[in-house]
């Protein structure tokens, strides 16, 4: 039964956006890891971690675990790491990324930051789990690793009540050899996302667009909505393109932020299966903090 269950994925349309960069329902709240122009323009120091457990009553189901740090700097330069974890079946790719940005101010209430990536992609696969069907030593348990370094670039435009946001975190596909074959997830992926924020009485109603293309593979767009009150808490649903719905809060306490997003598919034919992912974000806030009204204020320059 759970062998039907994996192929089923991989040949539903589901099963092939999984070969892609991991996808995050919470990712405005954590920005640098797609876009390094993000890097300190939310807090003079952040930290921010997030855990997706995708189809997470599988066995060996995707899992995902992302770490950023960020810092506004002096003369308008933002600096940051990025560092994200991906681990399905007996592979294990680790992305590691330093982070840069510049700011320009393009008026009294609006912000343009650049930002440019440095860093790799750590490659590792173990098939001395895998059951052999003949007897002998099988010559295709051997692992296997690489790193293949990369560059990435971005945008951010941040305005009172709209943010913008272009980014590519990788722009070289990555080569591998004959041993290692190349997949969805090693090809460049361009992400385009935008969003405003509008006052309804005493709440803030924040809808937002995020559109993700990587080669061979169609556009995929993610809408969500989100309902924020005094700036405290922001409750939420969002939509993908050809693949899953999600519920999600977000809840302001002092400098701490903590997010919670409860995903399940949407495709008819996966909709009986017990296929539901988490995801968790937790961020630490220092000398600054988030206005969710304003959007970012941004740390004044010593």
């Amino acid at each position: 039964m759970k062998k039907s269950i994996y192929i089923l994925l991989f040949l539903l349309p589901l099963g092939v956006v999984a070969q892609q960069e991991s996808y995050y329902s919470l990712y405005k709240f954590h920005m640098n890891i797609i876009n390094p122009a993000y890097a300190g323009a939310e807090a003079g120091n952040m930290f921010a971690f997030t855990s997706r457990r995708q189809w997470s009553a599988l066995e060996d189901a995707p899992k995902t675990f992302a770490f950023s740090y960020s810092s506004a700097r002096k003369n308008k330069v933002g600096l940051g790491v990025s560092i994200v974890s991906d681990k399905v079946f007996i592979e294990q790719q680790t992305f590691a990324y330093i982070d840069f940005s510049y700011r320009l101010e393009m008026g009294s209430e609006t912000q343009l930051f650049l930002g440019l990536k440095g860093g790799g992609n750590f490659y590792s696969a173990d098939p001395s789990s895998l059951t052999s069907y003949f007897d002998g030593v099988d010559n295709a348990k051997v692992n296997l690793s690489s790193f293949n370094p990369n560059i990435g670039a971005g945008a951010y435009l941040q305005g009172s009540a709209f943010w913008a946001s272009f980014s590519i975190p990788r722009l070289f596909n990555v080569e591998r050899n004959d041993d290692l074959a190349v997949t969805a997830k090693d090809r460049v992926h361009s992400y385009l996302a935008g969003g405003a924020s509008f006052a309804v009485s005493n709440f803030m109603l924040k809808p937002s667009l995020m559109m993700r293309k990587v080669k061979g593979l169609p556009l995929t767009s993610e809408l969500t909505a989100m309902i924020g009150w005094q700036n405290r808490i922001d409750i939420g649903v969002s939509f993908r393109s050809n693949s899953s719905m999600a519920l999600m809060a977000f809840i302001n306490v002092g400098m701490f932020d903590i997010g919670y997003a409860y995903e399940m598919p949407s495709d008819q034919q996966l909709s009986g299966m017990s296929l539901k992912t988490h995801e968790l974000v937790f961020r630490i806030r220092l000398e600054g903090k988030q206005d969710t009204k304003e959007g970012p204020v941004i740390p004044k320059e010593n």
